[in-house]
């Protein structure tokens, strides 16, 4: 029997690099005149960095926060990987041969995205059909997260799937996932156990259980062949290939054939802080956009729908005349403007929840529908809360969907990830219940962004949004009301700084394309796309102007490449359109990037 995928641990099993990772440890104490030992390197072997950063602290006395000790880490063991990679022996050889039988990849490594990137990228395009790394997942090997999330991108059940691994942490985070597990012992012993099979090499794995035991494979097709229908005969989407590019992620078509996919209808939030961005940004691209949300409303209680503190209706006027004349519908977005709590209580009131969706309808009258982003009952109330709060936003958004099709407005919600079909802790917010919801409302929107927030990393990593999206078309039912939201935007996060710095030096912020395309220019650094996350990154460093610190800055964004690729996920996946987070943010590259496969628009729809 074939397996439905095989899911490969990455240091010491396709790459010999446990050696540099023990290097770099050695080196690391001794900067700060501790001592460090085999036995101690051994014990981390396999370990999610974070852990490794934290005993590193213990027992090596290494003084840096655990964000700094994994960037040195990684800054060291991707300096080595770039002089020389260290393949161990059979594993491309392996995996070109899965491959060619068309058995999905996926890599499952506890190393950070931009050390994955540095392998992934020296091997052939599509290797690897999903990525799943340690900046990834919240819980580290020996957990079974890892492996569960690289079925999951797959779409494939984790006990049909082949895990690879090479230490005793990695073995138990497959085992436990369900995988049939294959040790295969590089730097640490494996003993024999329950769960898995002890091999000496990778090509002493049995043939028959990885389904290459045929030899008929693709023997007379063509490399360009064998590709194609890779991506398309395995039933995976290309989502998940798309990411592996190097820049653009191109549907795969012979030149002067028609696109496989429909060309995709595009919407915009437009945020009140860079309405005057925005405006000139919806004079020069307004003809492409289907909806754009104006985003200056929120609700202070259950009678008053009122404009954001900041602004006037005056400073409305010139970004509405460029809405409308653009000829997309305008839906202006309503914002949840009370404390913790207070949504959740009005929308248990009957008689404050008819009160509140009078409100909105009186609201939307001079529109073309609203565009509901209540965020307090998900996110500032407990968890515990969230079973009784469920119907009562149900009733909420189905009393409001029948109020404002009576006038024949259009009704969007826009909600969260999920991430299963279930309602526990691990299944995102549930709370909104996307089911329901989809049932009344026009459109759902995902905000398939935010993944990394507190800690450098990606910020909708291309699998991750893959899974958001295959989640959100199961419940929703009906894929023409899904708008996938893309990020415009990124992080810039603080990793190491020399000297000692004023109390106003920037911590993190979140620049938009706008300002990367500046920070760019200013420091003369230049992005690398990565080929796992489908994003760009760069470093720079920040002298703060007075000689008394430098600060060494990680910025992940996304990038033109990174917004087409979310705009062909969307084409692949045949969901109602893509809004874009957020008008004014952007950059004359975006538009370029996706003028080819935006959809015409036709006159707007009501109910």
């Amino acid at each position: 029997m074939r397996p439905a995928a095989v899911l490969w641990d990455m240091d010491g099993t396709i790459v010999d690099t446990e050696p540099y990772w023990i290097e770099c440890e050695f080196e690391l104490v001794e900067q700060f005149g501790d001592s460090w030992d085999v036995d101690k390197a051994h014990a981390l072997v396999g370990s999610d960095l974070r852990d490794t950063a934290r005993l590193m602290q213990d027992l090596g006395g290494v003084r840096l926060e655990v964000d700094d000790i994994i960037n040195r880490l990684l800054d060291g063991v991707v300096q080595r990987v770039r002089r020389e990679v260290p393949w161990r022996a059979g594993a491309r050889e392996l995996l070109a041969e899965l491959n060619d039988a068309e058995i999905p990849c996926a890599l499952v490594t506890m190393s950070w995205t931009r050390f994955a990137d540095a392998v992934v990228s020296v091997l052939p395009e599509g290797t690897f059909a999903a990525v799943i790394s340690g900046d990834m997942v919240t819980n580290g090997k020996p957990h079974p997260e890892p492996y569960l999330a690289g079925a999951r991108a797959l779409r494939v059940p984790p006990q049909h799937c082949v895990a690879i691994e090479d230490s005793p942490t990695g073995v138990r985070s497959a085992v436990a996932a369900g995988c049939i597990t294959f040790a295969v012992p590089n730097v640490v012993d494996i003993a024999p156990g329950a769960g898995y099979t002890v091999v000496p090499s990778l090509a002493d794995i049995p043939r028959s259980v990885l389904g290459l035991d045929s030899g008929k494979h693709s023997a007379t097709r063509t490399p360009q062949q064998r590709h194609r229908r890779r991506l398309v005969g395995t039933g995976l989407t290309l989502a998940a290939v798309l990411g592996l590019g190097a820049g653009a992620a191109l549907l795969v078509r012979e030149k002067g054939t028609p696109p496989p996919y429909p060309d995709m209808a595009v919407s915009t939030w437009a945020p009140y802080w860079e309405l005057p961005a925005a405006t000139a940004s919806i004079a020069a691209n307004g003809g492409t956009l289907h909806q754009v949300s104006p985003f200056w409303y929120t609700a202070v209680d259950a009678a008053t729908v009122a404009y954001a503190a900041n602004i006037t209706v005056d400073d409305t006027v010139a970004f509405a005349a460029a809405a409308t004349a653009s000829g997309a519908a305008v839906i202006p977005t309503v914002t949840d403007g009370t404390g913790a709590g207070t949504m959740a209580a009005l929308l248990a009131d009957p008689a404050a929840r008819s009160t509140h969706v009078q409100a909105l309808v009186t609201i939307a009258r001079g529109y073309d529908g609203l565009d509901i982003d209540y965020e307090n009952f998900a996110f500032s109330d407990a968890y515990a809360t969230w079973e009784a709060t469920r119907p009562n936003w149900v009733a909420f958004i189905q009393e409001l969907a029948t109020a404002l099709h009576g006038e024949g407005k259009l009704l969007v919600v826009t909600i969260p990830p999920v991430y299963d079909t279930e309602r526990t802790p691990d299944s995102g917010r549930w709370v909104y219940d996307p089911e329901a919801i989809g049932a009344v409302a026009d459109f759902v929107r995902v905000m398939a962004y935010d993944y990394s927030v507190e800690l450098p990393g990606p910020i909708a990593p291309i699998t991750w949004v893959q899974q958001v999206v295959h989640t959100t078309k199961q419940l929703v039912g009906d894929d023409s009301k899904i708008q996938l939201g893309i990020p415009l935007y990124g992080r810039n996060w603080v990793t190491a700084t020399t000297g000692t710095c004023p109390a106003d030096t920037p911590g993190r912020v979140s620049p938009t394309q706008l300002e990367v395309a500046d920070l760019l220019q200013r420091y003369a650094v230049k992005p690398t796309h990565s080929p796992v996350t489908g994003e760009a990154v760069f470093t720079y460093q920040r002298p703060d102007g007075t000689g008394a610190c430098t600060q060494t800055r990680e910025v992940h964004y996304m990038d033109a490449a990174g917004v087409r690729a979310r705009l062909d996920l969307a084409r692949t996946e045949r969901i109602g359109g893509v809004v874009l987070w957020a008008m004014g943010f952007d950059t004359a590259d975006t538009w370029a990037a996706i003028a080819d496969v935006s959809r015409p628009r036709a006159p707007v729809a009501t109910p």
